[in-house]
């Protein structure tokens, strides 16, 4: 069997169980994914999306596959060993010559929209990284993105759970899924600015905000024609698994991290274009 060992989010563990399931698929094996603690939450959306938990306790004649191994785990030497995969696995090349393949194996979304657009805004604990702070793209530069499509409404989806203006206070009382330790954190005032600039921009849209669980925002995303999102791995494989015709992603990606950045917005499908 192939097993894919999570890390936390749920973004991250598509990419970590789509290549696993590449792999079992081409052994011919099952996949399972095994979650870092019995408590975590995406386990439950992982399976509504119809992939299996590994429930034994014991793996042996296993050997693991990181990412820098992974192209050698197709070879038949593999075959007759338990594959264990752990590492992050985010390479468009790994999945877009299966992408129409990968598709099959995701439930499909209902009530498609052809006629509005889906942006995926980044907030909560993303507003306050030191190290990513001076590549957040500006107000400006969302706007000139969203100009680009043509459509009736935009809708946003986010992690802010409490869409308004804020106050440094405000939003330090806001409680995100992670917390930013001090040293590693612009202050208050720069995140709450930086928040309000674009939430006085996009109010000018009149936007519809949503904000539910990852799953349903994943299919959310995937439901629409034109998508427009910043470096999201949740968002990547929505807009990757939909049949949008115009999709904008966010160029540099995540450039704070130089040389190990990722190609996620290198991948050239139909229709989609680079904003930075």
């Amino acid at each position: 069997m192939v097993i894919s060992r999570l890390t936390n989010g749920f973004g991250n563990n598509l990419f970590q169980c789509v290549a696993g399931k590449i792999l079992s698929e081409h052994h011919g094996v099952p996949h399972y994914f095994f979650p870092e603690s019995e408590e975590y939450q995406c386990t439950k959306f992982l399976e509504e999306l119809g992939f299996k938990k590994f429930k034994g306790k014991e793996i042996k004649n296993s050997v693991f596959v990181n990412e820098n191994d992974y192209s050698f785990a197709f070879k038949n030497d593999y075959k007759d060993f338990n594959i264990i995969l752990s590492g992050y696995f985010e390479d468009y090349r790994y999945f877009k010559p299966n992408r129409d393949f990968i598709k099959n194996w995701f439930p499909d979304v209902e009530n498609k929209n052809k006629n509005d657009l889906v942006f995926h805004f980044r907030t909560g604990d993303r507003l306050f990284y030191k190290n990513e702070f001076n590549s957040k793209p500006s107000p400006d530069k969302i706007k000139k993105a969203i100009d680009s499509f043509k459509f009736d409404r935009l809708y946003i989806v986010t992690d802010m759970y409490d869409w308004k203006r804020h106050t440094p206070d405000s939003l330090s009382n806001l409680k995100f899924h992670i917390k930013v330790d001090a040293s590693k954190s612009v202050c208050n005032k720069t995140a709450v600015d930086y928040f309000n600039n674009c939430f006085d921009m996009l109010s000018d849209y009149k936007p519809i905000v949503r904000n539910k669980n990852v799953l349903e925002d994943f299919n959310f995303i995937r439901s629409f024609d034109k998508i427009l999102f910043q470096h999201g791995t949740m968002s990547w494989w929505a807009a990757f698994l939909s049949n949008a015709s115009k999709v904008g992603v966010y160029g540099p990606w995540r450039p704070w991290k130089g040389t190990s950045n990722k190609n996620l917005s290198n991948i050239y499908l139909p229709g989609w274009f680079k904003w930075e």
